[in-house]
C-alpha cells in the first residue's frame, strides 16, 4: 500500500520505517505542500501538529486510512472522515513506549522543580555546596488528572515512589480501585481534588470541553507550595490564568513539555521565569516509541492490505464495510 507520513519531518525516521514498513510503498512529505503526495497516499498517518480536515481529504482521492501518530486525535476531522468512508485509528499509549516516556518527562519536572535545579546549577556557578535545600517527593501528595494510559502510567510510577496519588477522571471506571488510589474524584470535582496536593499532573485529552480547564478557579484552589506539571495538551491550561498563578505566588511553579505555540519562541517570558521547567514536548518521543509506535501502524497497514478489522479505531463503528456498501448498492440499485 502506499503510505504517507503527512511531514518531512518524517524523512528522519525514513530509515527506521522502512523495514517496518516492508511491501508497502512509503514517503515523508509537506501535506501543506504536495498535491501529488496526496492524491498518491492510500493511507495517511499523521501528528500532532497536523490537521486533516476537508481541505485535506478533498486532495486525497485515493485514502483508505487515516492513522495518527500516538493518541491524541484532536487534529483530526473524524466526522469528516467518517462522512467519506475513512476509518480514523490512533496508537494506545500504554505498551507503546508513549505512556511510559510521557510518564517519565512528568517525573523529570517534578523533580527538577522539586530540588529546585535552577537554583542548583547557579550555586555550582558560584561553588556553593549544600545549597538549596530541595523537597523530596516520597511522602508528599500528587493529583494524576485524566486517568487513560498516560495518567495510570504516571500513577503507577509516583506510588512506587512513596507518594499518595489522587484520582481525577470523568468516569470512575471499576478498574480504577486497583490502581492504589488514595481517592478518587470526576473532573467536575477538580477545585476540591487539588487541595492539600503538592503536584497536579494533567494527563487529560484536550475536547470542546476540557479547554482551558485549569483556569484561575482550579488554580487558586491549589496550594501556595504545589506545582502544575502539564505533559498532555497546552490549551487545557488558560495561559493568562498560569502567569498570574506564578507572578502572584498562587502556586510554587510549574513544568511544561507542551507549549501554547510550538515550537516556544526563545523570547516567551515563561523561558526566563526561575520556577518553570519547559521541555519541547519529547514525551513520547523515545527510543521505544521509535520501534512501537510504527509497528503498531504497519500492522494496521497490513490488516487493512488483507480485508481484517483494523486495531483502535475510532469510528469503525459507524462506517460501513466496503462489501456492505456494494450490496447496500445493489439491494437498492
Amino acid at each position: 500500500m502506499k503510505v504517507l507520513f503527512a511531514d518531512r519531518s518524517f524523512e528522519r525516521l525514513l530509515d527506521v520505517l522502512c523495514p517496518i514498513f516492508q511491501g508497502h510503498d512509503i514517503r515523508a512529505a509537506s501535506v501543506k505542500e504536495d498535491d501529488g503526495a496526496l492524491s498518491w497516499a492510500e493511507v495517511l498517518v499523521v501528528g500532532p501538529p497536523i490537521p486533516v480536515d476537508d481541505s485535506i481529504l478533498d486532495r486525497a482521492p485515493e485514502l483508505k486510512l487515516v492513522h495518527q501518530w500516538g493518541v491524541g486525535t484532536e487534529a483530526i476531522d473524524v466526522e469528516a472522515c467518517t462522512r467519506r468512508g475513512l476509518p480514523v485509528c490512533n496508537v494506545p499509549s500504554r505498551g507503546t513506549g508513549n505512556a511510559e516516556g510521557v510518564a517519565e518527562i512528568a517525573l523529570l519536572h517534578m523533580l527538577l522543580l522539586a530540588k529546585r535545579y535552577y537554583r542548583c546549577c547557579e550555586n555550582i556557578k558560584k561553588r556553593r555546596a549544600f545549597a538549596p535545600r530541595g523537597m523530596t517527593l516520597w511522602g508528599k501528595k500528587a493529583c494524576v488528572v485524566g486517568l487513560g494510559g498516560v495518567g495510570l502510567a504516571i500513577a503507577e510510577r509516583l506510588s512506587g515512589l512513596g507518594m499518595s496519588v489522587v484520582g481525577v477522571n470523568r468516569t470512575l471506571r471499576p478498574e480504577l480501585e486497583g490502581f492504589g488510589f488514595e481517592s478518587l474524584y470526576r473532573l467536575t470535582q477538580l477545585k476540591e481534588a487539588v487541595k492539600g496536593c503538592h503536584f497536579v499532573i494533567l494527563a487529560l485529552s484536550l475536547t470542546p470541553e476540557t479547554e482551558g480547564i485549569i483556569d484561575e478557579d482550579v488554580l487558586s484552589s491549589m496550594e501556595r507550595y504545589s506545582f502544575l506539571i502539564n505533559v498532555a495538551r497546552a490549551d487545557l491550561v488558560r495561559r493568562s490564568a498560569l502567569e498570574k498563578a506564578l507572578d502572584e505566588g498562587w502556586i510554587a511553579g510549574a513544568g511544561l513539555d507542551v507549549f501554547w505555540d510550538e515550537p516556544v519562541s526563545p523570547d516567551d517570558p515563561f523561558l526566563n521565569k526561575q520556577n518553570v521547567t519547559l521541555t519541547p514536548h519529547v514525551g513520547g518521543t523515545n527510543d521505544a516509541a521509535q520501534e512501537k509506535i510504527p509497528a503498531f501502524i504497519a500492522e494496521n497497514v497490513n490488516r487493512l492490505e488483507r480485508g481484517e478489522p483494523l486495531k483502535s479505531c475510532l469510528n469503525c463503528g459507524k462506517l460501513i464495510r466496503g462489501w456492505d456498501r456494494e450490496r447496500s448498492s445493489a439491494e437498492t440499485g
